[in-house]
């Protein structure tokens, strides 16, 4: 289109812009036909019915229908090539089989500079846990899950166990990294069975030494601020929908059956392919942890300050209520303290931080 063309047109006396005179139907899908939609509709019932089948929004749709491209070929009515995320969305919406998109409001995290570019920048592959606790009908003692999710794959997993200790947090990671994948960073909050001692200072848990032996840097999230994790968090909420409120559960034998029916159905609905993890490269290691603090207000002197391992570091007073990141490094035994402005990083404060004594490992 010249710039000729547009000068003429919008100096023209007939502009109507109420009219459309291209001959086209108004909300008739150009590229897509009927049967097109029908299949749409079909398919989501379908997986509805279908017990193994967990999933049913527009990617599980568009999942299905790339799995089975053999069954629709011969139908002359239906280009399989052309269904693509965006047609599949319109339909199910069209046919008031989705919910209205909620559009996400920025909130504290921006204006209280959470350091979300720094924890990207610490791992490629950044996986999420968490424990869940739930109860039978009719039954007093709890049932424990760990979950396992990675926002970049798509990606979640869980398993029961039969309690929240390190020992169990350790062979679900080892069943893990025996199963899919051993990432580059995990991120979890500050649980004992997770970060260890809830009063001795500067100490290493079991799970740690765990992760460093398998060469993953550990992250600790800020207290009390579950949208730290939000992979997981998010995780654990489809596992509620999608698993726990779904079904109706009579025995810890029938939950792991239809857990494994849950985990295979998120498996195939999440972007994982396994062979993309098996050649992984060894790179060189640095044993260090990661902590996201909040800087509070000292309550004895009105200084800033964080906790890191029950120990309690003063940061400048102009950073309280902002977010920091704190990186130890054990080789070196020193502490850095980081903030994050506009994308950059920004050192406020670096301590010799040593390990506890009372703490066997080797470095």
């Amino acid at each position: 289109m010249s710039w000729k063309f547009v000068i003429t047109w919008t100096k023209s006396p007939n502009q109507n812009f109420e009219e459309d005179n291209r001959g086209w139907q108004k909300k008739k899908v150009r590229t897509h036909t009927e049967e097109e939609k029908q299949l749409t509709h079909n398919i989501r019932n379908e997986l509805k019915n279908l017990n193994k089948e967990l999933y049913i929004g527009p990617k599980a749709i568009l999942k299905y229908i790339r799995r089975n491209k053999q069954k629709y070929k011969n139908d002359k009515n239906v280009n399989i090539n052309s269904i693509n995320i965006s047609f599949i969305i319109n339909t199910l919406k069209e046919l008031g089989l989705s919910k209205p998109h909620k559009k996400k409001t920025k909130g504290c995290s921006q204006y209280q500079h959470y350091p979300k570019l720094l924890i990207n920048q610490i791992g490629e592959l950044i996986l999420e846990i968490d424990f869940i606790q739930r109860f039978i009908k009719g039954q007093t003692e709890p049932i424990h899950f760990i979950g396992f999710s990675c926002k970049k794959l798509n990606f979640r997993q869980y398993k029961r166990i039969s309690a929240q200790t390190n020992i169990n947090v350790i062979k679900a990671l080892k069943w893990f990294f025996d199963n899919f994948f051993i990432p580059d960073v995990i991120k979890m909050d500050n649980d004992p069975a997770f970060i260890g001692s809830n009063s001795a200072k500067r100490t290493i848990s079991q799970t740690i030494k765990f992760l460093f032996y398998k060469k993953v840097i550990s992250i600790f999230t800020n207290p009390r601020n579950p949208w730290n994790n939000g992979s997981i968090e998010g995780s654990n909420s489809v596992f509620a929908r999608n698993f726990w409120n779904k079904f109706e559960f009579n025995s810890t034998k029938d939950i792991d059956l239809k857990l494994k029916l849950f985990n295979q159905s998120s498996l195939e609905y999440s972007d994982y392919e396994q062979n993309k993890f098996q050649n992984k490269k060894n790179k060189s290691f640095i044993p260090q942890i990661y902590f996201i603090r909040k800087v509070q207000e000292s309550q004895k002197n009105g200084k800033g300050e964080i906790n890191i391992l029950n120990d309690k570091i003063n940061i400048p007073d102009e950073y309280i209520n902002l977010y920091t990141l704190s990186q130890w490094n054990l080789k070196t035994e020193t502490l850095y303290v980081y903030f994050e402005k506009e994308q950059m990083k920004i050192l406020i404060k670096k301590i010799k931080f040593q390990i506890n004594k009372n703490c066997k490992i080797n470095i």
